[in-house]
């Protein structure tokens, strides 16, 4: 009897978990098995904590992953200014009716963009997507429009929306923003998206200073951090920048690199090959360098020590995009920077989204930010950069824009040597620094040519040293060659 009474608690136990378990399960959207297509992620903790609330937004919500929070109360009722403001947009009343069954229409295609399970019944979420699809739309809007700052009491919030607008955490899916501006502005034209999407990235860059890249017809877009990178980035299948193969694979076959490639490969291939075989002290003392495909490729000097060795930098002019640089004969040239407390937030999510897309796209502004976190390593770097005008710094001061890069590149990965669209101009690089033709003569440079005053200085003392040997020239042959009377 009581074995029997056991039986019936376990069976009533495992029924109602498998009831509460199917209720979780029947909250997940999509199918079984399907392909998870998110567009919107959580940033994953590790990275949240190494760099100082980068992808937490300070003073609005968008989206559900930050929705509720306290801190951001505030801009609500500003949701609902702007959703009136929507609705009495041009010259013919626009149906809240109509916008929210067109949401409705959207609602499941817009849950299968967030990463996570969303926590609202469908009303709630349908609300979300009208209150700040309608807020982004609007905020663009009259940004356009230039009657922004009178709606906003305090004037610097427009900079903190701005940057809580390019978070990748904090996003609603861009086809939401564009049904709401086909209701409001009666678009049908691809010609007229595409001069929305146009529009929108001049506005997101504050009239870009490199030309946004925007192929015809334009592609479908996630959100506002996707749009920013697909319109910053050329296409992954065009090469970025155009470097001289034939001298990668001239230095790759010199000799000297061929000696040392041989000796990496006999190391790595004989203890495995012939299990007796240990390397010894003897030679494991040898001076092997890093790997080539490393040590060229991955890494170059900061702009000090690159200067040292006879390189100059200089702006690029009329850069095609923001990736736009390339070196040649010594000159590294470089589109320029302007660097502020937003370029650290829109880089570092730009840089959180190229790492979500593992596998989906190349990882160009990682390599980007990369290459900036090596040039720069002290406060010197800071200061040759911007003396050649490459850099603007709006931050506080050279310590801070000197951590500026490290901080942003924390925690993301180059994945393989395709990934990264300079290698071949760090390989270029690398060699000119290796030649001492070039760091004798810039060494020369430095010293003696480096200001009007040195030059006028090495001048006079070469000619007194002229003036100097052909007296001593004339003393001496005056002594052995006598003069004839």
């Amino acid at each position: 009897m009581a074995e029997a009474e056991i039986v019936v608690d376990v069976e009533d136990e495992a029924s109602h978990l498998s009831k509460s378990m199917q209720r979780k399960l029947d909250t997940l959207w999509g199918e079984p098995n399907e392909t998870n297509n998110f567009t919107i992620f959580h940033t994953p903790r590790n990275v949240h904590q190494s760099k100082e609330n980068l992808f937490e937004p300070s003073v609005i919500s968008i989206g559900p992953f930050h929705r509720g929070q306290t801190s951001l109360r505030t801009m609500e009722e500003k949701k609902w200014r702007f959703l009136r403001d929507f609705l009495s947009r041009g010259d013919h009343i626009i149906s809240l009716d109509l916008c929210i069954s067109e949401m409705k229409l959207l609602e499941e295609r817009t849950r299968r963009c967030y990463s996570v399970t969303v926590d609202l019944d469908s009303n709630g979420f349908v609300e979300m997507m009208l209150l700040d699809g309608c807020f982004v739309l609007e905020y663009f809007l009259k940004l356009k429009e230039q009657r922004l700052n009178s709606i906003f009491e305090v004037g610097w919030n427009s900079i903190f929306i701005y940057s809580d607008l390019l978070l990748l955490e904090n996003q609603i899916p861009f086809f939401v923003v564009e049904k709401l501006y086909e209701i409001g502005v009666k678009v049908k034209q691809l010609e007229d998206r595409r001069n929305f999407v146009d529009d929108l990235f001049g506005i997101l860059t504050h009239g870009p200073t490199y030309y946004p890249i925007i192929p015809n017809p334009p592609p479908e877009i996630h959100h506002l951090v996707h749009l920013y990178h697909h319109c910053s980035v050329p296409d992954p299948g065009k090469p970025v920048v155009s470097s001289s193969k034939s001298f990668y694979f001239t230095r790759m076959l010199s000799p000297s690199r061929i000696k040392y490639l041989l000796l990496g490969f006999l190391l790595l291939v004989l203890p495995r090959r012939f299990p007796g075989f240990t390397v010894t002290s003897q030679s494991s003392s040898l001076a092997f360098p890093n790997p080539i495909w490393y040590r060229l490729v991955y890494a170059i000097p900061c702009a000090s020590e690159l200067q040292d060795a006879g390189i100059k930098f200089r702006p690029k002019r009329n850069p095609r995009h923001m990736l736009d640089i390339s070196f040649d004969d010594g000159v590294l040239e470089i589109p320029r920077q302007v660097i502020s407390g937003t370029t650290k937030h829109v880089l570092a999510n730009l840089i959180a989204f190229e790492q979500s897309k593992h596998g989906q796209m190349r990882a160009h502004l990682t390599c980007f930010a990369v290459f900036f976190n090596l040039l720069v390593n002290t406060q010197k770097d800071v200061m040759i950069l911007q003396q050649c005008g490459i850099l603007q710094n709006s931050l506080s001061g050279e310590e801070e824009l000197t951590n500026f890069f490290n901080q942003v590149t924390k925690g993301a990965a180059i994945k393989s040597h395709d990934d990264h669209f300079l290698a071949e101009l760090f390989t270029e690089v690398n060699g000119y620094c290796e030649s001492r033709w070039n760091r004798q003569r810039a060494t020369l440079i430095r010293d003696y040519f480096s200001s009007p005053w040195a030059t006028i200085s090495f001048v006079a003392a070469l000619v007194l040293l002229v003036l100097t040997c052909v007296q001593s020239f004339f003393a001496v042959y005056t002594y052995f060659v006598p003069l004839r009377p």
